[in-house]
C-alpha cells in the first residue's frame, strides 16, 4: 500500500482529472485500472513471491529476456535519484512551516526581486520606485507591470542560470537520504514498520483537508470544475492517454518495486486478496485527494478575484509547492495546515522512495551474494552514492534538471518494460504454465479468465499504443512545412534513409541519380524544374520525377559528355 499510494496520487491525478474532462476522465481511469494496472500488479506480486527473487533474477525464466528486469532496475535508479529530491523540498517546505508567518507568504526576503508582490493585496510591488510621472505621456513603469507571486519567487527562473548547489537544500537532501537509509538498513523488517505510517497518515491529512476546505468561500466552484463531466473528452484519445499513464504511475509498475518486495513474502501467501485491497485503495485515492485540492483551489480562486480554470493548470510540483502552499497562506491557522500538508507529501513520498531505493540493493545482493551478508553497509553506500550524483538537483536551477530527467529518463521507459514484461509472462512463458505455477501458490488459478483476456490481448495492445502515441502528446517538432510531426517518426523515417554517399564506389558509374558523388563532373549553369528524359528511343521513354523534391541538374563533365542528376 505505502509503494504504490504516493505522490503521484495527491499532484498528478486532480491535475489530469481537471484537464480532460473532469468527472468523465473516471470513466476511462477506472476502465484501464481493470485493464491494465490490476492484471499487472496481479502478475508482478506472483513472479516475486513464486521465484522469491528480484527484478534482477526474477526473469530468469526466459533466459533471452533477463534484460527486462534490468530495465526495471534502470528505471528505479532514475526515478528515486529524483523523487528523493521531491521528498528534500518537501522536508524543507516542512521544517519551514513552524513560523507564525510562512516564509514564502511575504516578499520581504533576500531572494525576491522588485516585481514581487502577494496576491491579494493591492498596492506596489515589493521595493517598487514608482516616481512622478505626472508630466510624461504614453509611458509607463515596466517594475509595476510585470509582477511575480510570492510563491513564484521561490524558485529559480530558468535553467540557463544553474548556479551551483545551495547550502541549504544540499543539508535537506542530505537529510532525507539519512531518513531513507535508517527506515531500510534492516531491508523489509525496518521499512515495513514506518510504512505503517506512511500508508495510514496520508488519509487522515486528506480527511482534515477536505473537511477544512469544505467551510471556506468558493471550495464549491473548485469541486463542480472538478467532477461536473465534459463528456465530449471521452471520445478523445488523449485523454485516454492520460488516463493510462496515470495508472501505470499510480500503481509503480515496471520499477521492480513490487517483484522485490513480494519475494520476502512465504509461498503460499494469499497475494491475490492483497492485490484487490491496495489495488482498489490506490484507485480511490486519487479521487478522493481531488476533493481536498479543488476545494481549495476553489477557495484561493475565490480570495483572489479570479476563476479556478487560472489555477486548474498547475500539476506536479507546481501544484504542491506554488498553488496550494499560495492558498494556504489564505486560511485561518495556515502554520498548522503547512505543518499536516507538507507531513502527508513526506509520507507518501518516503512510502515510494523505500521500494524505489530498495529495487537496486536487492539486485546487488543478488548478483553478488557476498553482499547480502553486508546489506547494511551497500544501504550506506547506496544512500552516499544517491546523494552525490543528485546534488545537481539542488543548485538554482535544478528544478528544470528534474523535470528533463522525468520526461525523458523515466516516463517512456516504463511503458516499454511492462509490454514486454507482460509479453513475457503470458507469450514466451505461456499463459497456462504460469497459472499452474500460481496454482501451486494458492491452490487455485485465481481470476484465470480475467487475466487471460487482459495478459494476452489487452494489455500489450495498450500499452504498445501508449508507447507508440508517447511523442506525439509530449514531444511535437515542426517539419519543413511547419506542421507537427512525432519525432519518433522524423528518427524513423532518417534511420531508413541511405547515406549520403550511398551509391557506386567508382565515379566512372556515378551517373544519373548518383551524378552527384562523381567527383569529376561539373554543374552546369541551366537547371530545369521539369522532370528530365534519362532514356529516350522510340519504343521507350521512362521519365523519372525529382527525388525528395529537389530540381533536376545537368552536369558536363571533361569529354563534353551531359549527365543529367
Amino acid at each position: 500500500m505505502s509503494n504504490s499510494v504516493g505522490l503521484g496520487n495527491v499532484w498528478r491525478f486532480p491535475f489530469l482529472a481537471a484537464q480532460n474532462g473532469g468527472g468523465a476522465f473516471l470513466i476511462p481511469y477506472f476502465i484501464l485500472y481493470f485493464l491494465i494496472g490490476a492484471p499487472l500488479y496481479y502478475l508482478e506480486l506472483s513472479l516475486g513471491q513464486f521465484s522469491s527473487r528480484g527484478p534482477a533474477k526474477a526473469f530468469i525464466l526466459a533466459k533471452g529476456w533477463q534484460g527486462v528486469g534490468i530495465a526495471m532496475i534502470i528505471n528505479s535508479v532514475f526515478t528515486m535519484l529524483y523523487y528523493n529530491v521531491v521528498i528534500s523540498w518537501a522536508l524543507f517546505y516542512f521544517v519551514l512551516s513552524f513560523r507564525k508567518r510562512l516564509l514564502w507568504a511575504d516578499c520581504g526576503y533576500w531572494w525576491n526581486t522588485c516585481a514581487c508582490f502577494v496576491p491579494g493585496n493591492t498596492g506596489r510591488p515589493q521595493g517598487c520606485n514608482e516616481i512622478d510621472l505626472a508630466a510624461l505621456s504614453n509611458v509607463s513603469n515596466a517594475t509595476a507591470l510585470k509582477r511575480t507571486p510570492a510563491t513564484d519567487e521561490f524558485y529559480n527562473d530558468g535553467i540557463e542560470n544553474f548556479g551551483v548547489p545551495g547550502r541549504y537544500y544540499a543539508l535537506v537532501l542530505f537529510g532525507a537520504w539519512i531518513i531513507v537509509c535508517l527506515c531500510i538498513i534492516r531491508g523489509v523488517k525496518s521499512s515495513g514498520k514506518v510504512a505503517y505510517f506512511t500508508a495510514i497518515f496520508p488519509y487522515i491529512v486528506l480527511l482534515i483537508l477536505i473537511i477544512q476546505s469544505a467551510t471556506l468561500k468558493g471550495a464549491v466552484d473548485g469541486v463542480k470544475f472538478y467532477i461536473i463531466p465534459k463528456l465530449k473528452t471521452i471520445g478523445e484519445f488523449k485523454t485516454w492517454q492520460a488516463a493510462a499513464g496515470q495508472v501505470f504511475f499510480s500503481l509503480g509498475l515496471s520499477f521492480g518495486s513490487l517483484i522485490a518486495y513480494s519475494s520476502s513474502n512465504k509461498f503460499n501467501n494469499n497475494f491475490f486478496q492483497q492485490m484487490c485491497i491496495v489495488v482498489l485503495c490506490d484507485c480511490f485515492t486519487g479521487v478522493f485527494a481531488g476533493f481536498a485540492v479543488f476545494s481549495t483551489i476553489g477557495f484561493l480562486a475565490k480570495e483572489l478575484n479570479s476563476t479556478v480554470e487560472s489555477y486548474a493548470q498547475a500539476s506536479g510540483p507546481g501544484l504542491a509547492f506554488i498553488t496550494y502552499p499560495e492558498a494556504i497562506t489564505k486560511m485561518p491557522a495556515s502554520p498548522f495546515f503547512a505543518i499536516i500538508f507538507f507531513l502527508m507529501l513526506l509520507a507518501l513520498g518516503l512510502g515510494s522512495q523505500f521500494a524505489l531505493t530498495d529495487v537496486p540493493i536487492t539486485s546487488l545482493c543478488e548478483f553478488f551474494p557476498a553482499l547480502s551478508r553486508k546489506r547494511p553497509y551497500v544501504v550506506i553506500v547506496t544512500c552516499i552514492v544517491s546523494f552525490l550524483i543528485s546534488l545537481p538537483f539542488t543548485c538554482p536551477g535544478g528544478y528544470y534538471w528534474y523535470e528533463l530527467i522525468q520526461e525523458y529518463a523515466a516516463a517512456l521507459s516504463v511503458l516499454v518494460v511492462g509490454f514486454f514484461e507482460v509479453v513475457c509472462i503470458s507469450y514466451i512463458y505461456g499463459f497456462n504454465r504460469y497459472m499452474n505455477d500460481v496454482k501451486m501458490m494458492l491452490r487455485k488459478r485465481a481470476a484465470e479468465y480475467y487475466l487471460f483476456l487482459t495478459w494476452r490481448i489487452t494489455a500489450p495492445l495498450l500499452l504498445l499504443s501508449q508507447t507508440i502515441s508517447y511523442d506525439t502528446r509530449n514531444h511535437l517538432v515542426p517539419d519543413q512545412n511547419y506542421d507537427e510531426k512525432p519525432r519518433y517518426l522524423e528518427a524513423f523515417t532518417r534511420n531508413n534513409a541511405p547515406a549520403h554517399d550511398w551509391g557506386p564506389k567508382k565515379n566512372a558509374n556515378r551517373i544519373g541519380n548518383y551524378a552527384h558523388l562523381n567527383k569529376n563532373l561539373q554543374p552546369m549553369k541551366d537547371y530545369p524544374t521539369t522532370p528530365q528524359k534519362v532514356f529516350s528511343d522510340a519504343s521507350l521513354s521512362l521519365t523519372l520525377p525529382p527525388i525528395n523534391g529537389a530540381v533536376n541538374q545537368n552536369y558536363q563533365d571533361d569529354n563534353g559528355s551531359t549527365h543529367n542528376e
